[in-house]
């Protein structure tokens, strides 16, 4: 199994969300760091966030990048990386 089907196993996400890239960084104090990278089959389709409306199959138009911090992977500080959808 690759990294990144390991890591949206672990992350379990579900289609169209799946992991893009798996990087260990290093820190100005020697350290490092786990960069998970999150995105999107082109073309996905979204649920819109408008109460009221809700439809199912909302187009993409743009993204905005967002960076959360994760639980620790071992002894590694987790970071994931995604571009969230607007619709």
């Amino acid at each position: 199994m690759d990294t990144s089907r390991l890591f949206t196993a672990a992350l379990q996400l579900r289609e169209p969300w799946r992991v893009e890239s798996v990087d260990f960084r290093d820190t100005d104090d020697g350290r490092q760091e786990l960069h998970i990278g999150i995105g999107f089959e082109a073309g996905s389709r979204f649920r819109c966030p408008e109460p009221g409306c809700r439809r199912d199959e909302c187009p993409v138009h743009d993204t905005r990048g967002r960076v959360w911090r994760h639980l620790n992977f071992f002894q590694y500080k987790a970071f994931i990386h995604a571009g969230v959808p607007r619709v």
